[in-house]
């Protein structure tokens, strides 16, 4: 069960204080950096019968197969057929928890996406904290760590795990070359598993098309119904291509307070470079808020109907930035 984890992640670990652990911890950072591996693991080393975040590697709980089958850990997830975990997911997790331990030592509570428990749930979850089960820990997960309730954070140990030095990432994806690594790393804002994703998956075919569509709706804004529902319907890339979307306008604000500046995405710079000197900074502000929420929204996987909202933000960005609208 004791896998082993990236640098990176390793490294994080020594910001837990061994000897005063806290009973909740609140795991954020960059999407993409590993957080629930990183729970994962902090939750075997707790549960092994060794003291401190150790792994002995030889007792019961170390030598299961599966970290998720230990009958001291408890893992909360969206029930199929629904958005949010419940409240009553949450009381009857409750009643477990002030039970012994099955193999007397500690019990661990596993939720990756914190966001992803309903309101009433979040109280029900806050009394719990407020008087914590013994030798109980609290592993939780978020890309919004904003979202999150203050008086959820004000209870949990804030663990922000830092992104891998560029020599770290290149090591971990020995498979690839140096120069496949970086560019992939710099086109997934330096994440390491989108970086690997992109790199696994051979995204670069499907950089190429975003650019291409990109560009279209820039000069012209045809075919903005048949791109949102092809968008739509390649689900695995939608959110990566509206990460490219934000990129796009964040260089072109770079671009626009220092037209000096280097290269800083190769391939879209030319895009940025227009945006920037035929735009106006207020508009490009306002669609990075409006692309902004449209990645929100589909992260949270919200009840919207994507196809509409890939409309509209096409639309924003060809009434605001097309070249038929300049003419």
């Amino acid at each position: 069960m004791i896998n082993s984890m990236p640098d990176w992640l390793l490294r994080n670990l020594r910001k837990i204080n061994e000897d005063s652990l806290h009973h909740a911890f609140l795991v954020t950072g960059k999407k993409g950096i590993g957080k629930e591996l990183f729970i994962n693991h902090l939750g075997s080393l707790l549960l092994c019968n060794a003291n401190g975040l150790r792994a002995c590697k030889d007792c019961f709980s170390c030598n299961l197969e599966s970290f998720n089958n230990h009958p001291d850990c408890y893992e909360l997830t969206v029930e199929e057929g629904k958005k949010l975990i419940g409240i009553d997911q949450i009381h009857q997790l409750r009643e477990k928890l002030y039970e012994s331990a099955f193999l007397g030592k500690n019990k661990i509570v596993l939720i990756n996406k914190i966001e992803k428990i309903s309101r009433e749930g979040l109280d029900s979850v806050l009394k719990i904290l407020e008087e914590p089960p013994k030798n109980t820990y609290f592993l939780f997960t978020t890309d919004f760590k904003n979202q999150i309730p203050g008086t959820i954070r004000s209870r949990c140990f804030d663990l922000e795990l830092s992104l891998p030095s560029e020599d770290e990432l290149i090591s971990w994806l020995k498979d690839y070359s140096r120069e496949e690594v970086i560019t992939a790393a710099n086109l997934s804002e330096n994440s390491p598993f989108q970086t690997k994703a992109f790199l696994d998956n051979n995204l670069t075919e499907v950089r190429n098309e975003f650019i291409k569509e990109i560009s279209g709706i820039i000069k012209n804004g045809k075919e903005i119904s048949s791109i949102s529902e092809k968008w739509v319907k390649q689900r695995d890339s939608l959110i990566i291509k509206v990460e490219w979307m934000i990129r796009i306008l964040h260089d072109s604000v770079k671009f626009h307070s220092d037209p000096s500046i280097n290269a800083l995405s190769p391939d879209t710079d030319n895009i940025s470079r227009y945006l920037s000197e035929n735009t106006d900074i207020e508009s490009i502000h306002f669609l990075i808020s409006h692309t902004n929420k449209i990645w929100n929204a589909f992260s949270l996987e919200s009840n919207l109907r994507e196809d509409y909202q890939l409309n509209s933000l096409f639309i924003d960005w060809e009434n605001l930035l097309g070249i038929s609208k300049k003419v």
